[in-house]
C-alpha cells in the first residue's frame, strides 16, 4: 500500500514541479488530485480494518457508539489536514491553519461524550 502511495506521490511532485514553470495552478490542480486519490486509497485499505476494530469492540462488550465516534474523529482530521495542506500549497497557510483549529475543535466536541463516559467509569472504579 505504501509503496502505491510514494509512487503516486513522486510522480505528482514531478509533474506539478514540471508544470509550476508553465502554470502554477495547474500544479496546484495536480497535487489537490494526487492529495485526494492518496486519501480515498487509505480510506478504501481502512474498511478491512475497520471491521476488525468492530470485531474487536464486539468481543469486549464494548458500546458500538465509541468506535463511530473514534472513527468519525479520525475523518475529520484527515480532513482538516489534506484541506489545510491544500490551502498551503496553494499559498495560504493561514486559511490552512485555520481549518486545522476547526478540525480539532471539531474533534474535541465530537470526544466529549467519550471523555465523560471515561471519567465515570474512573469515578466508579475509585469509589469501589
Amino acid at each position: 500500500m505504501i509503496l502505491k502511495i510514494a509512487v503516486l506521490a513522486a510522480v505528482a511532485a514531478i509533474a506539478a514541479l514540471s508544470l509550476k514553470r508553465i502554470n502554477e495552478g495547474l500544479s496546484v490542480i495536480v497535487l489537490i488530485a494526487a492529495s485526494v486519490m492518496i486519501v480515498a486509497f487509505v480510506i478504501a485499505n481502512m474498511v478491512n480494518a475497520i471491521g476488525d476494530i468492530s470485531e474487536i469492540f464486539a468481543y469486549t462488550g464494548m458500546n458500538a457508539t465509541y468506535l463511530k465516534v473514534i472513527i468519525k474523529c479520525l475523518g475529520i482530521s484527515l480532513v482538516a489536514e489534506l484541506a489545510a495542506d491544500i490551502c498551503e500549497d496553494g499559498g495560504y497557510s493561514s486559511l490552512g491553519a485555520q481549518v486545522i483549529l476547526a478540525g480539532k475543535i471539531a474533534i474535541i466536541i465530537l470526544a466529549l461524550p467519550l471523555l465523560k463516559a471515561v471519567l465515570e467509569m474512573s469515578m466508579g472504579l475509585i469509589q469501589a
